[in-house]
């Protein structure tokens, strides 16, 4: 993988991609487990990340791991809730980007 530089607003675009991914059915998708890990490398190694936004990004990572893999997703006893935690350290990480300058517009 090569590290690109990236804006925080091209982050938030590229996690809520990862994000997205949640909503996959459970089982193999190789395809996809690799694009949502270069989206973490991608992602942990900007010069505006920090720990908290890796620890989130590993987060989601191994849960997405866990959802896509072959038969330990069967081993849960939610598949639903486990996309809740994909989603919900998605969202957190996203809130580091939204202080970095890749904030949200509101209408005034």
């Amino acid at each position: 993988m090569k590290l690109s530089p990236l804006t925080p607003t091209r982050g938030r675009e590229l996690l809520h991609e990862l994000r997205a991914t949640a909503n996959l059915p459970p089982g193999p998708a190789s395809e996809v487990l690799g694009r949502a890990k270069e989206i973490r490398f991608q992602l942990r190694n900007q010069p505006w990340a920090n720990a908290y936004l890796v620890e989130k990004l590993d987060t989601a990572y191994g849960h997405l791991q866990v959802l896509l893999s072959a038969r330990r997703w069967r081993q849960l006893s939610s598949v639903d809730g486990l996309r809740h935690e994909i989603k919900a350290a998605c969202a957190r990480a996203e809130s580091v980007l939204t202080h970095r300058g890749g904030g949200r517009l509101t209408s005034a």
